[in-house]
């Protein structure tokens, strides 16, 4: 049976812990927060989307395979590791630069951020990953 309200608050909700793990992600280096929390916080309300609508849904909403997603973490895990070694210094050195923006606007980044950045999306892969398997082997339909 479909439940309007049900399904109106899962989607609120998804968008609601997207955002929240965003910025858990972006103020993860100098604050409490980071990839692996912000990881969980995004799956969390993917995974409340997933009870509501099903995972066929998910993995539609996601655009690729979960798997993907944990490959595409570890590539960018290691693009943050080979960029230190690349410049002459010991992999996982923090390499910080600043990155001129439109309207006078600097962004200062570095390795951290793509190394968080990574872990976010393979965090997410993985619980996705191991939620929607038990969802399909206990033929959960919504």
């Amino acid at each position: 049976m479909q439940n309007i309200i049900l399904q109106k608050t899962a989607k609120l909700i998804l968008i609601i812990m997207t955002a929240a793990s965003l910025w858990l992600l972006i103020r993860g280096h100098n604050n409490p927060g980071g990839g692996f929390i912000a990881g969980i916080v995004a799956a969390t309300g993917l995974i409340l989307y997933a009870i509501v609508f099903g995972s066929q849904k998910v993995e539609k909403l996601l655009k690729y395979n979960t798997r993907n997603w944990i490959g595409s973490g570890l590539a960018i895990i290691l693009v943050s590791i080979i960029i230190p070694i690349a410049l002459g210094e010991p992999p996982m050195t923090a390499m910080w630069t600043t990155i001129s923006l439109p309207f006078s606007i600097s962004l200062h980044t570095g390795t951290p951020h793509i190394f968080e950045t990574g872990v976010y999306i393979s965090v997410i892969g993985i619980i996705l990953s191991i939620i929607i398997t038990i969802m399909e082997v206990l033929k959960w339909n919504s």
